[in-house]
C-alpha cells in the first residue's frame, strides 16, 4: 500500500472520529496534521488488529459492528491527546502568543477531551425491566417469540392493538409505578423495541415489535401514523430550563403548556451534542431513551440533580422526574456470534403530587393517554437500531 492511500485512510478515520471535536476546538492549527503524521506509517497495523477483534466477536456473516472498544478508535485518541499538548507551542510559532497559558489550554482541554457523558448518563439509569406499562400492553412483557415456528406471530397485543391511537374511558387513567422507591409515581411515557435474530436452521426472519405509550396534550384529532412521543434534544438533564428557554418562568411555562398540541415526552436526539458517542462504537447509547418537553420542566420548575449522575431532575423536596433505560432477554442469531439484547426500553416517570399540580392546571380533559404497537419481520440478519 503506498503512502498516499494509507494517508486517505487515516484522513477518513480522522473525519469520522474527530472531526466534530476539531470543530469545536475552532480546528486548531497543525492538531489534524499532527494526528494524521502519528497514525499514517501504522494504519495497516491497526486496521489489522482491529479486523481481528471484530473477528473474534461476531460471526463471519454478520454486518453487525460488536459493542466494544476497538483499536482504531484507540489509537485515534491517543494521537489527537498527543497532539493536543502541543497546540500551545504551535500556535506561538506561527505568531500567536498566549498570555493565560492556563486558561488557553483548559479551553482546548474541553473542547477536544473525550466525553462519554451521554452514554454514562443513560447506562446509570439502567434499570432491571420494569412491570409498569398500561394493561392493555401487559401481554407484551413476554418477549416476541424467536426460534419457535409454533409460536404466535404477530403477538396478540399487536393484533388487538392494531390502528388503536387513543385510549378512552378508564384506559385514560393514569399509569402508577409499582416499583421501589416510585410506589405509585405516574408513567407520563414509554417505548420498548423488541427485536430478535434472524436465523437458517431453522428458517426464521427477522422481527421487531415497537410499542409506545404516553400522555399528550390536545383537543384536537390525532394523526393515526403519529407516536405519543416526540423528539428533543437531551440538554435538559444537564442545563436548567431557563438556559435552553430563555426567559421563561413558571407563570410563561404555564402559558405555552395551554396552547401546546402533542405528547409530554420526547425521544432523546443525539445528533449535533457536544461529543456524543457513535452509536454501535465504542462508548455507545442506548438506542432508545426518554426526555420531557422543556415547557413541562419550566411549568413544574425543575432543574438537574447536581452532580449529574443519571437522569434525573429534582425540586427542593427531592428527585421529582426520572427516566429509566432498561435492556435484556439475550440471544443469538445460532451461530458463534455473541448474545444480544432482545429487548430496550425506557420510561420516564414524576412525582404524584407533581402530576396533580399538572393536572390541575391544563384541565384533565385535555390530558389524554395515546398508544403504539407496530410490528415488523424481514429477512436481515442483524437488528436494527435506529
Amino acid at each position: 500500500m503506498t503512502r498516499n492511500m494509507s494517508r486517505g485512510q487515516v484522513e477518513g478515520l480522522v473525519r469520522f472520529y474527530l472531526d466534530d471535536r476539531l470543530a469545536d476546538a475552532n480546528e486548531p492549527p497543525g492538531v489534524r496534521e499532527a494526528v494524521i503524521q502519528n497514525l499514517v506509517d501504522r494504519v495497516d497495523t491497526i486496521k489489522q488488529r482491529s479486523g481481528e477483534q471484530i473477528g473474534q466477536l461476531r460471526s463471519p456473516s454478520s454486518q453487525r459492528i460488536p459493542d466494544a472498544y476497538f483499536n482504531d478508535e484507540e489509537e485515534i485518541e491517543n494521537a489527537i491527546q498527543l497532539a493536543a499538548t502541543g497546540i500551545r507551542a504551535a500556535r506561538a510559532r506561527a505568531g500567536f502568543l498566549t498570555a493565560d497559558a492556563r486558561r488557553f489550554e483548559a479551553s482546548y482541554a474541553f473542547s477536544l477531551a473525550p466525553s462519554a457523558r451521554w452514554a454514562l448518563l443513560e447506562e446509570s439509569s439502567r434499570v432491571p425491566r420494569p412491570g409498569t406499562r398500561h394493561h392493555l400492553l401487559a401481554r407484551s412483557l413476554t418477549p416476541i417469540p424467536w426460534q419457535d415456528n409454533e409460536a404466535e406471530w404477530p403477538p396478540p397485543t399487536a393484533v388487538e392493538l392494531e390502528g388503536t391511537r387513543r385510549l378512552t374511558g378508564q384506559d385514560t387513567w393514569p399509569i402508577r409505578v409499582a416499583e421501589r422507591p416510585y410506589d405509585d409515581w405516574v408513567q407520563i411515557g414509554m417505548f420498548e423495541r423488541q427485536a430478535t435474530l434472524a436465523s437458517t436452521y431453522p428458517k426464521q426472519p427477522s422481527r421487531q415489535l415497537f410499542i409506545t405509550s404516553g400522555l399528550e396534550v390536545t383537543g384536537a384529532s390525532i394523526s393515526i401514523d403519529s407516536l405519543p412521543v416526540g423528539t428533543n434534544p437531551p440538554n435538559i438533564w444537564l442545563a436548567p430550563y431557563d438556559h435552553l428557554l430563555p426567559g421563561v418562568d413558571q407563570a410563561s411555562a404555564a402559558e405555552m403548556l395551554e396552547d401546546l398540541q402533542g405528547p409530554l415526552t420526547t425521544i432523546a436526539n443525539y445528533g449535533g451534542q457536544r461529543s456524543a458517542p457513535h452509536r454501535g462504537r465504542g462508548v455507545g447509547l442506548h438506542p432508545f431513551s426518554l426526555v420531557p418537553r422543556l415547557e413541562l420542566v419550566a411549568f413544574l420548575n425543575l432543574r438537574p440533580e447536581s452532580p449529574t449522575v443519571r437522569q434525573c431532575l429534582v425540586d427542593d423536596q427531592g428527585p421529582a422526574l426520572v427516566g429509566r433505560n432498561w435492556r435484556g432477554f439475550l440471544i443469538h442469531d445460532g451461530s458463534y456470534t455473541p448474545l444480544a439484547p432482545a429487548v430496550h426500553g425506557t420510561d420516564l416517570i414524576v412525582r404524584p403530587d407533581l402530576y396533580e399540580r399538572l393536572e390541575d392546571t391544563l384541565d384533565k380533559n385535555r390530558i389524554q393517554s395515546g398508544i403504539t404497537v407496530r410490528y415488523f419481520e424481514g429477512e436481515g440478519n442483524d437488528m436494527e437500531y435506529d
